[in-house]
């Protein structure tokens, strides 16, 4: 077996690192000099990881830590990340109203893309710390990663976040699959998004990382589909942490947007379910409140929650609204933007703080392809306080309007499985 430094040379020198490189790696992560493990992952940002290689990383950092039972009818979905992206929480119940099991790991927001936990944990009781045994016991849950699931990629990420070796598709694949592989998953769908608010902003990108993470689970026997989707508009009409929980809640009861409710029910039938009956019948909203019961919630929080969801979530003090500054269709709302100004208005975490304000949050009256006229409300903001001119000047600039209806696509752009890659 080669020492580290035996491996940092031979992967800077482009040879191809074997199973027994990778595993040593992963069961000494813990005493591995740190100045190693960076220069490892430099190597493998400017040489590249072959197909084979991204496999036996992921399956080192998979069997470096524990996993839960492989089963049948046991799935789970992951996204790269969006704005106003909320289809887990809605898909999770949903999915368990039609029969699965779903033990889902999620993660907290970066940078302008939110995350599921911190939209969660804006539900008063919400547990998202789950033990292994917890999970074992639950058939459908969304929690954070534990220390003893891929305990390496918990290091190698915190490494990788300061020495420029975020992007690399290798790493990023063995990253999301190992943990997602611990589950004992039989299916899984991944949600890459593409486009000016995604982290991978060309299709080439996306389609790259979408065929690697596909591979990748399906040489560790998972059956996947990645769905390459289009994240330049928001999702939905409500973005932030509270505001996002309570358009979930729409949705559950069958009244959310159309281009949300899509997206989920081309999760579901990736994974081998249609939902539709189980949104429609209440089941899935029943499945939704025996999960936030079996986390932590009480039956008085969560009666509260359906029927009058902002009694107890929180919400912003003070509401500021904006008009259109014409008259026309609205041909896209820059989700960038809206990310970016949502996290400088508290609802996600900035390089100074990793405190979240759960009630800031941003609410459309109107979406792209819809007609509004000069003076008439596109957009309602909860904040803890005024708003910036500047930030409602460069909100006011995300809204595009011509004079012709847009053309609205499905926000699906391309489907990868293992037949096809």
């Amino acid at each position: 077996m080669r020492s580290m430094p035996e491996i940092i040379e031979a992967k800077r020198d482009s040879l191809t690192l074997t199973s027994d490189d990778f595993t040593f790696i992963c069961e000494n992560i813990e005493t591995i000099p740190r100045e190693q493990l960076g220069a490892f992952l430099m190597a493998c940002q400017i040489r590249g990881l072959e197909s084979s290689e991204i496999s036996n990383l992921t399956s080192a950092m998979l069997h470096a830590g524990k996993v839960l039972k492989t089963e049948v009818g046991r799935v789970d979905k992951h996204s790269t990340g969006g704005v106003g992206d909320k289809m887990s929480i809605i898909l999770a119940p949903a999915l368990r109203a039609a029969g699965a099991t779903v033990p889902m790991l999620a993660g907290r927001g970066l940078a302008h893309t939110g995350g599921t936990i911190d939209k969660l944990e804006s539900i008063p009781g919400f547990n998202t710390g789950l033990t292994l045994e917890e999970m074992r016991e639950n058939p459908c849950f969304i929690s954070r990663q534990t220390d003893e699931i891929a305990p390496a990629d918990r290091i190698l990420y915190s490494i990788r976040d300061i020495t420029g070796t975020v992007p690399q598709i290798g790493l990023i694949t063995a990253s999301i699959i190992s943990k997602k592989a611990a589950e004992g998953l039989e299916k899984l769908v991944l949600d890459v998004k593409c486009g000016k608010a995604a982290f991978m902003k060309s299709k080439e990108d996306a389609f790259a990382l979408a065929k690697s993470m596909t591979r990748t689970g399906t040489d560790l026997g998972i059956d996947v589909t990645a769905q390459v989707t289009e994240m330049d508009n928001p999702i939905g009409m409500m973005f932030g942490n509270s505001h996002e929980i309570v358009e979930c809640i729409q949705c559950l009861k069958n009244s959310g947007p159309e281009d949300t409710m899509d997206l989920v029910k081309a999760q579901a039938s990736a994974l081998g379910y249609d939902i539709e009956k189980n949104i429609a019948d209440g089941s899935a909203l029943k499945e939704f409140k025996l999960m936030c019961s079996r986390q932590g919630v009480t039956d008085s929080v969560l009666d509260q929650l359906i029927s009058d969801p902002w009694s107890v979530l929180e919400r912003g003090k003070t509401q500021t609204t904006l008009s259109s500054h014409n008259t026309g269709f609205i041909s896209s709302i820059d989700a960038l933007e809206i990310g970016k100004i949502l996290c400088t208005l508290g609802a996600g975490r900035t390089g100074t703080s990793q405190e979240i304000n759960h009630g800031v949050g941003i609410t459309l009256t109107k979406t792209v392809g819809d007609y509004i006229e000069e003076g008439e409300t596109w957009m309602m903001i909860d904040s803890e306080s005024e708003v910036d001119s500047n930030i409602l000047r460069r909100i006011q600039n995300s809204l595009k309007i011509s004079e012709q209806k847009p053309y609205i696509r499905s926000r699906v752009i391309e489907v990868f499985t293992s037949k096809n890659v």
